[in-house]
């Protein structure tokens, strides 16, 4: 017998079905990402106006553009809360964060070795705390 909250059950009445065990389909994954991507773009573009208007203090729109990718990939997976769905939002988020200053570094045209310098070394310590409050704020979101 196995004790369990609602009282002692047989090891077969226990084990779950099939059906009861979530898994989440390759689609919806595809879909999760694609929204987070997506959110991450606008988002994107909105924390570079702020960053211009607000300067450091944009660490809480950074904050608010990870959970706002966090939702749209909670939403796009539908509902489904995993510790991979949280690092894809992660990610997403990270590159919505990035994504202002790879508009900036690709602007002189092309992807040469000036714009990925600009993109990794534009906004000094600043960016980098910028990435990891997006991404913390997306992980919260889904984990």
């Amino acid at each position: 017998m196995v004790y369990t909250a609602v009282g002692a059950k047989c090891p077969r009445c226990v084990r779950l079905p099939k059906s009861a065990l979530v898994t989440l389909k390759p689609g919806r994954m595809v879909l999760a990402v694609m929204a987070g991507l997506g959110a991450a773009a606008v988002g994107g573009y909105l924390f570079g106006v702020a960053v211009n208007m607000i300067g450091l203090l944009s660490i809480i729109f950074a904050y608010l553009l990870g959970y706002a990718v966090g939702e749209a990939v909670s939403w796009g997976s539908g509902r489904y809360h995993s510790r991979g769905m949280a690092i894809w939002a992660s990610i997403c988020a990270a590159l919505g964060v990035l994504l202002p200053f790879m508009f900036l570094g690709l602007r002189g045209g092309g992807f040469t070795y000036a714009a990925i310098n600009y993109i990794l070394v534009s906004g000094g310590i600043w960016k980098y705390i910028w990435i990891a409050a997006a991404a913390y704020g997306a992980w919260r979101r889904n984990a």
